[in-house]
């Protein structure tokens, strides 16, 4: 048995959640770090923090190269999967391609509480790099 003191330090050191307020987009950089992805999430024109449970929602993306420049965006795939419990969204998304190097990912969904992590595959015609994130739905 731990004495409360050491039980307290660890509870104390554990990382914080990320703050977003709904006005801000989330930032995340791609996992060969060639890309930054901008996100925020949409419901309607209005935009949350977190999506709603069982509700359908946007996640609106803009796409800039860290490499080049003016790097070209081909195509982007937007899922969701709950690592916790195995398994994904129980629907595919429409992705629409916006000017700029930006997308929106329409139609998503969250059928149930817990930890989601967002994969994007960023497409450039060359290679796809991966950029994710989680969404905790509590």
């Amino acid at each position: 048995m731990l004495p409360a003191a050491v039980l307290a330090a660890s509870v104390m050191a554990a990382p914080s959640a990320p703050t977003q307020k709904a006005e801000e987009w989330g930032s995340v950089v791609s996992n060969d770090g060639s890309w930054r992805v901008q996100w925020r999430v949409m419901m309607g024109t209005k935009q949350l923090v977190l999506p709603e449970v069982r509700k359908r929602f946007t996640i609106e993306l803009r796409i800039e190269s860290l490499l080049e420049p003016k790097r070209p965006v081909r195509a982007v795939l937007v899922d969701a999967q709950m690592p916790d419990h195995v398994h994904g969204m129980n629907v595919a998304p429409t992705i629409l391609m916006l000017e700029g190097g930006g997308a929106a990912s329409e139609g998503m969904l969250f059928h149930m509480s817990g930890r989601w992590e967002v994969d994007v595959d960023i497409d450039d015609g060359e290679t796809i790099e991966r950029a994710q994130w989680d969404i905790g739905m509590y």
